[in-house]
């Protein structure tokens, strides 16, 4: 009587109103996410709350985080509504999607979901949900945040999601070993994912490619009879590893020749030699000054512009739409441990949000916003290469930043040369494009300018 009374005082009710449930979390049988004072919980309902609640007690959950398949959770005091338990789990500092990531980090998320699948396996449970929308990057490391996806297992020797496994994981990442990466990322966001049938006419046009394709949608049928056959049909666990030997098999593209070439062209060129270290001690000192926690990082060329502002301690995330260099700062952050968030998105068309109430995709305006935004290199290509005017460049960069905008301008008078002589009448004008930010900035001044790379500015909301 003691202990239910104490349980009592200690939980803490929380009204309905007061909660506000994620877009993405609507269809779940099992619970719900939402969010209340600024913290992330999952309401699991009353039919599941005892089989949740012995997975907490009986040290699986915090196995499976301890291995770091799972997102850190633990059982909450909160009471609201509708819920057997709530559970509150620790929110990652930023959400990204499987179509905004390279080919290496989506094997990355495979092998996550494959290896979390294995651990459940072993304790006789089973993960229901395959796809990689229920992975998310904790920086340069993936974990699973879908806790509602355990279920419990039997002794099928198949895993019940191994197709949702193909079509979003599987598949993708042979078409990313073929060269297809484009096609693969833009395939992703679809409902159904990537069809087998979809997967075969992309791949047939090349014999080889066709037949290595053909192996690999026959391994795991195969696999698998021979494991019935061979008495594993009461284990999923040999399936399993089979797919995971399969996933890591696979040889993706490497891009590291095609980057060198670039960062050492950058490097070599007379303007960053004389006045490359120049700005970047500007920007060290700009960001010692600021103090920002947060900073998206939409700089074009070398990827000192991230990494230089994660050594220092921000938590960074890098948008561009080179691959190659997308794919760098992703294996560099994995294997230095840094803080930062690579995702192939591009300035001119970011991903979009979709879906009634973004229920399918959030904007990556809202989900990627920071405290600071850096642009160098970037400004220049837009206006001159993309033909977007000051104002939609400002509107663009202002709504990826919570307070300020660290912007570089390349040498006026050596662009404006350049457009002479290739007889086009659009000159870059500065003026013109701090007027343009003054409408969604409050200050805008030059804090640096060097006759090489040119003017340097800092924007405050």
């Amino acid at each position: 009587m003691v202990a239910r009374e104490k349980i009592e005082k200690e939980s803490l009710y929380v009204p309905s109103n007061e909660i506000t449930f994620h877009p993405h979390s609507f269809a779940d049988d099992a619970g719900r996410l939402f969010r209340w004072d600024d913290k992330l919980w999952r309401g699991i309902r009353p039919e599941k709350a005892s089989f949740f609640s012995k997975l907490f007690s009986d040290g699986t959950i915090q196995d499976l985080v301890e291995l770091g398949l799972l997102v850190e959770s633990e059982t909450g005091n909160l009471v609201v509504d509708g819920y057997g338990i709530v559970i509150s789990h620790r929110s990652l500092p930023f959400v990204s999607y499987p179509n905004e990531w390279c080919a290496q980090m989506l094997k990355d998320a495979a092998l996550n979901i494959i290896e979390l699948a294995i651990a459940l396996a072993e304790r006789g449970l089973s993960l229901r949900d395959a796809h990689p929308w229920n992975v998310l990057f904790d920086w340069s490391r993936p974990v699973y945040v879908d806790l509602t996806s355990i279920v419990s297992g039997d002794r099928s020797p198949y895993w019940p999601a191994y197709d949702e496994f193909c079509r979003f994981c599987y598949y993708p990442l042979i078409l990313m070993a073929h060269g297809q990466e484009r096609i693969a990322r833009s395939l992703l966001p679809e409902y159904d994912g990537i069809l087998r049938s979809e997967l075969a006419a992309v791949m047939r046009g090349s014999l080889l490619s066709s037949f290595v394709v053909s192996r690999l949608f026959n391994r795991g049928v195969n696999t698998l009879r021979s494991f019935i056959r061979s008495g594993n049909g009461h284990s999923m666990l040999p399936f399993l590893t089979q797919v995971k030997n399969s996933i890591e098999a696979l040889h993706l593209p490497s891009y590291k020749s095609e980057h060198r070439k670039r960062l050492l062209d950058a490097l070599s060129s007379a303007r960053f030699q004389t006045s490359g270290t120049t700005l970047m001690l500007a920007i060290r000192k700009l960001l010692d000054r600021l103090g920002p926690r947060t900073m998206l990082d939409l700089s074009r060329g070398p990827i000192w512009t991230s990494i230089v502002p994660a050594c220092m301690g921000l938590n960074v995330v890098s948008a561009d739409a080179d691959v190659a260099r997308i794919t760098a700062l992703y294996e560099i952050a994995r294997s230095k441990k840094l803080s930062i968030l690579p995702l192939v998105i591009d300035f001119l068309k970011p991903t979009p949000a979709m879906g009634y109430s973004n229920h399918y995709s959030i904007a990556a305006n809202e989900r990627l916003k920071c405290d600071l935004v850096l642009a160098l290199g970037l400004i220049n290509k837009l206006h001159f290469e993309n033909h977007l005017s000051f104002d939609l460049i400002a509107e663009g960069l202002s709504s990826f930043s919570k307070r300020w905008l660290v912007v570089g301008c390349d040498n006026c008078e050596e662009n404006n040369a350049r457009q002479a002589v290739n007889h086009l009448s659009d000159q870059f004008s500065l003026p013109d494009f701090k007027d343009s930010l003054l409408k969604h900035f409050r200050t805008v001044n030059v804090v640096s300018s060097d006759p090489n790379w040119g003017v340097l500015l800092l924007c405050e909301k």
